[in-house]
């Protein structure tokens, strides 16, 4: 069925909404960017705002569901290092290299994914009000338990290590790490990036 102009104009406006928030959720923290702020980088008024949202949380549940959240960073950037070099990555290289990606992304914020939202997490007294964001954590959690079991698969670390449990612990670690440089006002360093993602594993194999 044809759509007419207003159907057209109205899709738009919604577009652009979305677009505008997008682009300062990446930049920034969700509980500092106002809605007058992203109607004003949308182009148009507070009003239009809430002739297509119903607040602020139901604005983030509808930029989620627009945007597909890349995953499998770490795991996928890991398989093309080993596919261009013929060779089985170390876990010392594994654990550097998703170092030096996450640095990257932090740095860089280029797209949406996982790690420009886990930069700019709700304060712990809001998160729970924001659904959207909680799936955010979860799936940030889901990213380091395929990082953890792409090294099991290559025999880099115990089998027994328990995957979830690690996985909750770097997603921690690395939380505390960014919260700490917001206060202080420090950068996230590679090294503590690089050890979020290796100091767990204590059982390391030989070769």
């Amino acid at each position: 069925m044809k759509k007419n102009k207003f159907q057209i104009k109205r899709e738009e406006t919604f577009e652009s909404f979305i677009d505008a928030g997008l682009h300062l959720l990446i930049d920034r923290a969700y509980d500092t960017v106002s809605i007058d702020e992203i109607s004003k980088a949308a182009g148009y008024s507070k009003g239009a705002f809430y002739v297509h949202f119903e607040s602020k949380e139901d604005f983030l549940k509808h930029l989620l569901d627009r945007h597909q959240i890349k995953k499998r960073i770490i795991t996928g950037y890991l398989d093309e290092i080993e596919r261009q070099s013929a060779r089985p990555l170390t876990l010392y290289e594994a654990a550097r290299s998703a170092a030096d990606l996450l640095m990257h992304l932090i740095n860089s914020k280029p797209a949406w994914n996982i790690v420009s939202f886990a930069l700019h997490m709700p304060n712990y007294k809001v998160v729970q009000e924001y659904e959207a964001y909680i799936r955010l954590y979860e799936l940030w959690i889901e990213e380091s338990c395929l990082y953890i079991n792409w090294l099991k698969s290559r025999n880099l670390i115990e089998e027994q290590i328990d995957t979830e449990y690690t996985a909750r612990m770097m997603c921690a670690l690395i939380d505390g790490m960014i919260k700490q440089s917001n206060v202080l006002g420090r950068s996230v360093t590679f090294r503590s990036l690089f050890d979020a993602l290796s100091v767990f594993f204590s059982n390391r194999k030989s070769g």
